[in-house]
């Protein structure tokens, strides 16, 4: 439904409402939560002299606090000396608020750097930073499977160190399922460094998918362990 917002006009003197969508904004990017946003304040004002932007300050009742949408403005009508800008084109919110990926305990004891990379990548894609996120993710890949690979060959830690994680996967990893995703997943990073991608059919969001999946298999194999070591009383 469309809303109509009365806005300061930082370009000349004249009252200004603006209308928005209120289908643009489904959820408040710092809590998550759905809601029907409310509007505290908004402006007009203009990057050059062809594009026209609007700015609203949005409040969220859940996590009590406040963020912007931005939108580009144009179809402009004049009613009763005011200015009204009929077309709002969503742009984007700020500021993002992540969430956090909260891995088991066993995958952070194994490896914390795993855990703190995965997270800063998941950061820059919530912060639109797309075209890097996938090497962050990439990089992840390499610490998970390397502390693993090392959890499983003690003797083996500084060959598997210094090896590329395509030889660490084929020649210290045992399980066909964490092979087989720690491999893919591989690929689809490596296309994130590149200028020309082989695996066009697959992006990040596979590559997360069987991060995740890679996890599962480890935690499953760490739980088998820890359950191994326990003796009968």
């Amino acid at each position: 439904m469309l809303r109509s917002i009365d806005a300061k006009n930082m370009i000349d003197s004249k009252n200004c409402t603006i209308k928005v969508d209120d289908k643009d904004i489904t959820e408040c990017p710092l809590c998550h939560k759905s809601f029907a946003p409310i509007p505290l304040f908004a402006c007009v004002y203009k990057l050059d002299d062809s594009v026209t932007c609007a700015s609203v300050v949005y409040f969220c009742r859940d996590c009590v606090s406040p963020f912007f949408a931005h939108y580009w403005i144009s179809n402009a009508s004049l009613y009763n000396n005011t200015i009204i800008y009929n077309s709002a084109i969503f742009r984007y919110v700020e500021p993002i608020k992540f969430a956090k990926t909260v891995f088991d305990k066993n995958i952070i004891e194994l490896s914390p750097l795993f855990d703190k990379i995965y997270n800063q990548a998941l950061a820059a894609e919530a912060s639109g930073l797309d075209e890097i996120a996938g090497l962050g993710y990439r990089k992840s890949l390499e610490f998970l499977i390397k502390d693993f690979a090392i959890h499983e060959n003690p003797d083996n830690e500084e060959k598997i160190k210094s090896m590329p994680l395509a030889a660490c996967i084929k020649n210290f990893i045992d399980s066909p399922n964490i092979k087989t995703l720690a491999t893919r997943s591989a690929w689809i990073g490596n296309d994130e460094a590149h200028y020309i991608r082989k695996q066009e059919d697959r992006d990040v969001n596979d590559m997360k998918s069987f991060i995740q999946a890679t996890v599962y298999f480890i935690s499953m194999i760490l739980i088998t362990e820890d359950a191994g070591s326990m003796e009968p009383k």
